[in-house]
């Protein structure tokens, strides 16, 4: 018995299939990982075209914006139906129309200050030359879940994007 063991304990054979079979194996776990952060970044791709497919229907519609079609636009043209968007004017959510239109300036960090529409913006923090008019936001935000990575890496995070187009 002892002889059997000492042979068994120096023979190679079927060594090289036990390499082949660690290589294959962290190979494929690390392919696994590399997917899951291709899988993120197209997602988030697919978000940001649908963003400025969205964005350049509002500006050929710029005179009637159909607002309430917006949000479904997105998510079809993503093909994310539990895709969540909002719109918002002038940087108030759900105040968009197409009547009685008010006009601000948007300022350099993202936020708006009330302007006559065509006037000239002037003040801290505007764009030199820049005119008021009715600014839109659109903005979707979608949750990642990897396959294989651990759930703290990339889970929960957001592949959200927004664009801002001008249609007054």
């Amino acid at each position: 018995m002892a002889g059997l063991l000492r042979g068994v304990q120096r023979d190679e054979g079927g060594v090289a299939t036990i390499e082949f079979g660690i290589w294959v194996t962290a190979f494929f776990l690390v392919i696994m990982g590399v997917l899951d952060f291709a899988s993120f970044y197209m997602e988030r791709s697919r978000v940001n075209e649908a963003l400025s497919a969205a964005a350049t229907k509002s500006f050929a519609d710029r005179e009637n914006v159909d607002f309430g079609a917006l949000p479904g636009y997105v998510r079809n043209f993503a093909e994310m139906p539990a895709l969540g968007v909002t719109a918002s004017c002038n940087g108030v959510a759900g105040a968009c129309t197409n009547l009685n239109r008010t006009c601000a300036c948007l300022k350099n960090d993202g936020t708006y200050r009330a302007g006559t529409c065509g006037d000239t913006c002037t003040g801290a923090g505007m764009t030199s030359g820049s005119t008021a008019g009715y600014y839109v936001t659109l903005s979707a935000n979608h949750r990642f879940s990897p396959i294989l990575l651990p759930g703290g890496l990339l889970k929960g995070m957001s592949s959200g994007q927004s664009v801002t187009v001008r249609v007054q």
